[in-house]
This record gives structure tokens, C-alpha cells and sequence, in this order.
């Protein structure tokens, strides 16, 4: 029968191996990810052309990319008045 200590050896030596397996394999995937960083062009967006028809389920006939702009601007303008208002002491505001 052989020795338990060797067999432990042993053991060892091939869960070693396999674990110096892993970390070379996960090293040279990542240095490979690595040599090709992400080109710098890749990273900007056109700009959207707001004249363009708008694409989705939800667009109304004839609508623009633009006009979605517009009015969010629009609402924003007379949200800004409201708080405006709202944030006026109530002794300034004429009953």
C-alpha cells in the first residue's frame, strides 16, 4: 500500500498544477483584452439628426427627433416659472 503522506504529495502537486493552469490562462486572456485598448472615435456618438423621423411604437405621425427636444424645453421653461413662484416669500405675493 502506498504511504499516505505521498499520496497527500502528490495530491498537492496536482492541484498545483492545475491552479498554475488557471492563473496562466486567465493572465494571457486578459493581457490579450488588454493590448487593444478602445479607439478614442469609438467612444463618440453622432449627433442625432433632429430632422429625422422618430422611430418607435410610441411617435405620433409626422413627428421629428426635434420636437421631443422642443417640448421638454417647453415644459421645462414653465416648470422653472411655477418654482419660481413657489419660492417666492408669501408676503410678496399680491391676493
Amino acid at each position: 500500500m502506498s504511504d499516505p503522506k505521498s499520496s497527500l504529495a502528490a495530491t498537492r502537486r496536482v492541484l498545483l498544477a492545475i491552479a498554475g493552469a488557471c492563473v496562466l490562462v486567465l493572465a494571457t486572456g486578459t493581457g490579450v483584452l488588454a493590448a487593444d485598448p478602445p479607439k478614442a472615435d469609438a467612444a463618440k456618438s453622432k449627433s442625432m439628426n433632429m430632422d429625422e423621423p422618430m422611430a418607435g411604437g410610441m411617435k405620433k405621425e409626422g413627428m421629428k427627433k426635434g420636437d421631443v427636444k422642443k417640448a421638454a424645453e417647453k415644459k421645462d421653461r414653465e416648470m422653472r416659472k411655477m418654482i419660481e413662484k413657489e419660492r417666492q416669500p408669501a408676503d410678496t405675493v399680491k391676493k
